[in-house]
């Protein structure tokens, strides 16, 4: 969540304050598989993700009887989705806000990995695939094809690398020219320094951008602990952010402090506070 949460507190923390003061490949899908292998419980029960001067709470996650989350909102209800279960698996978000139902459809392979997530409006119609690679356990790829009038065309992939502990060390985002949509570019985070903390908020580093969707992975770790250091760069301001954690009895952080420098463009040496408070049942 550090490069998308930071772009955002760049861009819409400034609103805010201002106002307020891989290629494409053909698997088998096969939906939700047996109950033989559901979805692990969660084995931290986080209740929301406070970000300053963004929508309060940033995160909100409330579950049902069983363990697993029932409901979660992003951005103070900017959008509020329902989750769905098919035999021990996530099997749909739908989201109920006032002017979007959109339904996120799970799709999975015979290993048991989503593969495929379906952005269906009403009525049926898919308008964005997102897919998935893995090595093993691991996520290592996602691909997310957008609709447009002459059909699905690729605008966004992420790479993701592992270091020997299991934890994300870098995570790559590309995003190809499209006439009259978007430049090509190129983004790199480089995560390191990690802790020995309870990762809680690893789910926010693939939901990038404020006006897409919230994806859940309920299988996916990125993250085991929390990294101390975070170094951006590729086709925009280089920056590298320094984070401090503190914790309560159960080792999940109640806050997290960092402080962004800029190390290239025009900010050159200008530095910002970054930072989230963590709330849980």
């Amino acid at each position: 969540m550090f490069r998308s949460r930071y772009r955002e507190s760049l861009l819409l923390g400034a609103l805010f304050a201002a106002l307020s003061a891989c290629s494409t490949d053909q698997v088998a899908l096969t939906g939700v598989l047996p109950d033989t292998n559901p979805d692990p419980l969660p084995s931290v029960l986080l209740k929301d993700v406070i970000i300053p001067l963004l929508p309060s709470p940033y995160y909100h996650f409330e579950y049902g009887s069983t363990g697993r989350i029932s409901s979660a909102s992003f951005a103070s209800n900017f959008t509020m989705y329902d989750l769905s279960y098919t035999q021990g698996r996530l099997s749909e978000m739908q989201n109920n806000i006032l002017v979007n139902h959109d339904r996120l459809v799970y799709n999975y392979d015979n290993a048991g990995h989503v593969r495929e997530i379906d952005y269906t409006k009403p009525g049926g119609v898919v308008f964005t695939r997102v897919r998935f690679s893995y090595s093993g356990t691991k996520l290592t790829g996602v691909e997310r094809q957008r609709m447009i009038a002459s059909g699905f065309i690729v605008d966004k992939t992420m790479t993701l690398a592992y270091d020997v502990d299991g934890n994300l060390s870098d995570l790559t985002e590309r995003r190809p020219m499209i006439a009259g949509v978007q430049n090509q570019a190129t983004y790199t985070d480089h995560f390191e320094d990690y802790d020995t903390g309870v990762n809680v908020d690893g789910f926010g580093l693939l939901h990038q951008e404020f006006f897409d969707h919230l994806i859940l992975l309920p299988r996916v770790q990125l993250q085991k602990s929390n990294p101390r250091r975070v170094t951006h760069g590729g086709d925009s301001d280089h920056y590298v952010i320094d984070y401090t954690y503190q914790y309560d009895s159960l080792n999940r952080p109640r806050t997290k402090t960092g402080v962004v420098t800029f190390t290239s463009g025009a900010r050159a040496g200008q530095q910002f506070p970054d930072g989230a408070t963590f709330t849980y049942y």
